[in-house]
């Protein structure tokens, strides 16, 4: 799985319709090696600005990344 660098994060209290079950959520803009980056969920453990992260499988269509304890 693909592992990155937390760039900057928030967490959503008030969400779009169709997440607002799920709030509030922390996303994330991470930085991989090649320094592209990606918006991802966080999952689990609150990430910050300077985090190492790693993707996790999930069945959803957007990225998902826990922070590597």
């Amino acid at each position: 799985m693909r592992q990155a660098i937390v760039y900057t994060e928030t967490v959503i209290h008030s969400a779009p319709e169709q997440f607002a079950a799920e709030a509030p959520y922390q996303i994330a803009v991470v930085t991989f090696e090649d320094q592209t980056r990606l918006l991802v969920r966080i999952s689990g453990q609150r990430a910050q600005i300077g985090d190492a992260v790693r993707e996790v499988e999930s069945p959803l269509s957007y990225p998902i990344f826990e922070v590597i304890s």
